[in-house]
């Protein structure tokens, strides 16, 4: 297995490459299109983990009113910073973290979204403890791809090195992870063009 360091490693050298990569309004249009159906109230924060260069913080914000707010949270500080001067909106808090250990209390967020991101955490049921710590009760937990698991995975595995073991499972196997968690799934998407999986927070 791969180590985090080298994870962080192969992030922080790409960031000012990355949205190269990608054609970033394609992305927020996916996005867009998948976030409409799920009831966001415009006064919610929302933590979006694994934020990347942005894409998804975008679009939170385009969606939330002045009271809402969106902790961007990524391991690689590069990225966080190509985000950052992407995007000026007092309604951002930016944290450089691992998944496993956030610096944001208890039962303190309405909701956690994480796109493109989950194959790139090494302990998934450590991930998903942590994320259900800082929900509150109620609160959701999504999980988004905008392309196959299969091609994701193909993807990670032709670039190999950091990031060739970083496996995006069924979406019954990661549900399962998640269920053991504490959550409850309320959806499960593994199809040819998405990869969504949400999940609840009770009691």
């Amino acid at each position: 297995m791969k180590s985090e360091s080298s994870r962080q490693e192969y992030f922080e050298e790409l960031s000012a490459r990355w949205d190269g990569f990608t054609d970033g309004e394609r992305v927020r249009m996916a996005l867009r299109s998948t976030l409409s159906g799920i009831p966001i109230d415009p006064a919610e924060h929302i933590v979006d983990i694994g934020c990347g260069t942005g894409n998804l913080s975008i679009v939170l914000l385009e969606m939330l009113g002045p009271a809402g707010k969106v902790t961007a949270v990524d391991f690689s500080g590069a990225m966080v910073d190509v985000a950052r001067a992407k995007i000026d909106d007092p309604r951002v808090r930016w944290l450089v973290a691992d998944v496993a250990a956030l610096s944001l209390g208890d039962a303190s967020v309405d909701r956690v979204v994480c796109f493109s991101a989950w194959p790139h955490f090494p302990d998934a049921q450590t991930a998903a403890c942590e994320l259900r710590r800082i929900l509150k009760s109620g609160g959701m937990l999504h999980i988004l791809h905008i392309d196959s698991r299969a091609k994701i995975n193909a993807i990670h595995g032709g670039v190999g090195g950091a990031i060739g073991s970083d496996y995006l499972p069924p979406a019954h196997e990661l549900a399962m992870v998640l269920s053991t968690s504490g959550f409850s799934v309320r959806e499960q998407i593994d199809a040819e063009d998405a990869y969504r999986i949400s999940a609840e927070k009770g009691d």
